[in-house]
């Protein structure tokens, strides 16, 4: 969306790549992402987009300077894409991907539907097409990421999450490189998923 070219390295976190010396002193949190900007290194994907939306885009539209509300609304959502859709997916799969675990709790799958009833909320009180107005932001990048994995895993039921639903198609078709950034890495982690709990 900002029309930068990005030199994109994926590591293999089965394999502790995240752990080389040369990578923990660009980031001592050995998460992903993480980016080098010239020479800057930054990490946390909230972090990062906001950077290089500041630094880069070519107006506010995704993160706006001035509507100081606006921005504050998009925070919120960034926070909750951390703090509920990334948490739930986290807790469901690194038990499965890196402890053996072979079946999900019931009450890690009911977090997943609590955080589609409240994603329903949030859209519905919005009333528009996306999260924080009528155009694409930074509230719609980074929660897509999340709620596309979620979703590819465990999907909203339209007749209870029908907003939620549309909202993912609407992304879909109107996000740029959504297929390339969400739905492959999506799929990676179902086709992963299955195979560690014998859905394969």
């Amino acid at each position: 969306m900002l029309g930068l070219e990005l030199d994109v390295k994926y590591m293999d976190l089965t394999k502790k790549e995240q752990m080389t010396p040369e990578f923990l002193k660009m980031n001592p949190m050995h998460t992903v992402p993480t980016v080098n900007d010239n020479g800057v290194p930054l990490y946390d994907s909230h972090a990062i987009i906001i950077y290089l939306v500041s630094k880069y885009g070519k107006d506010d539209s995704l993160y706006p300077k001035a509507d100081l509300v606006k921005q504050a609304n998009i925070n919120a959502l960034l926070h909750f894409e951390s703090g509920v859709l990334f948490a739930r997916l986290r807790w469901i799969l690194e038990p499965v991907f890196y402890l053996g675990q072979t079946e999900v709790p019931q009450e890690k799958l009911d977090l997943v539907l609590k955080a589609y009833e409240l994603l329903e909320g949030t859209l519905s009180n919005g009333g528009t097409d996306y999260l924080v107005g009528s155009t694409i932001t930074l509230a719609d990048i980074s929660v897509s990421t999340s709620l596309s994995t979620l979703n590819a895993l465990f999907p909203a039921d339209a007749t209870k999450y029908p907003l939620v639903v549309a909202y993912l198609k609407r992304l879909e078709q109107t996000m740029p490189n959504y297929k390339e950034i969400n739905t492959e890495r999506a799929n990676e982690a179902l086709e992963l998923y299955n195979q560690k709990v014998g859905k394969a």
